[in-house]
């Protein structure tokens, strides 16, 4: 029978066993999912996906993106893949053929809203792979080159790793790189939102209510780390929370991590009145330090 990365067959004897307590289906299923957890092999399923979708006349181009494209894959990273089709379930339709090929699908989930406009994506697991992995799809209607030239702000996104450009649509966006041009902070109006917050949390904290202490405690952090990312890391001023650990020094990092490890209220009122004094030092001398 034939499996992800090779081929396997069944010996009879773990065939027999196998079959007293699952039908034949199940058993081949089996069969397929053990084997493909010793072989899984993340190359081999772009290389399927890639071959799948050069073929298809109808996509006109692909690449990979995430930590493939920002240079910090490992072995726990999922596969984000991009395609260009104006038909976004002629794509999802050979994608779910060449992967079923591969071993069974047993989640796929639709995202319903895009923030980007155009664009359809659906995330997939696949029986059998690490319990970390999973696909990320996602297919641009458009085929004007002007709307990926976000896609190659490096500074964003990496550098994306171009599978196939028929039209040289991709090529023409990597041209002219759309770059963020953030507002700049109203750091009165910031500073206002984050007074009002803090003694949200502060007469939350003195009544005892941790849960409602706690949201407000995480709304005064995530606002923190608004100011530092206009401040040090301006494209990517919207990233809110995620990559921390990518796009801020080692020492800033571990300081909004110290920040996520308070568990107890008075833990959470002594690093917010920290904050506090950080957020009016920053406003008076332009320093995030």
């Amino acid at each position: 029978m034939g499996c992800f990365g090779g081929t396997h067959t069944l010996e009879r004897k773990s065939y027999k066993l196998i079959l007293k307590k699952t039908t034949l289906e199940t058993a081949f299923a089996e069969c397929h999912t053990r084997h493909m957890k010793q072989s899984f092999s993340k190359k081999l399923v772009v290389e399927r996906m890639n071959e799948a979708l050069a073929s298809t006349p109808e996509v006109l181009a692909a690449w990979l993106g995430g930590s493939t494209a920002t240079g910090f894959e490992d072995e726990l990273s999922d596969t984000d893949i991009v395609a260009i089709c104006e038909d976004p379930q002629i794509v999802f339709s050979v994608l779910e053929k060449t992967l079923t090929s591969l071993a069974p699908i047993p989640f796929v989930w639709k995202v319903e809203e895009s923030i980007w406009k155009g664009f359809s994506q659906k995330f997939y697991v696949l029986a059998g792979t690490p319990e970390t992995y999973y696909l990320d799809v996602g297919v641009f209607q458009s085929v004007s080159p002007q709307d990926y030239q976000e896609f190659f702000n490096v500074e964003r996104h990496g550098k994306p790793i171009i599978l196939f450009d028929k039209k040289g649509i991709l090529q023409t966006a990597s041209l002219a790189p759309h770059y963020e041009t953030p507002q700049r902070v109203d750091l009165a109006q910031w500073m206002a939102r984050f007074e009002i917050m803090y003694r949200t949390f502060l007469k939350e904290s003195l009544r005892g209510k941790y849960i409602d202490s706690f949201i407000f405690y995480q709304r005064l952090v995530t606002l923190w780390v608004q100011l530092l990312r206009h401040h040090q890391t301006p494209q990517k001023h919207d990233f809110g929370l995620r990559y921390i650990y990518r796009d801020f020094s080692q020492e800033t990092a571990q300081e909004v991590e110290d920040l996520f490890k308070a568990n107890t209220l008075e833990d959470m009122q002594r690093q917010v009145a920290r904050l506090r004094q950080k957020a009016i030092d920053f406003i008076k001398n332009g320093e995030t330090k």
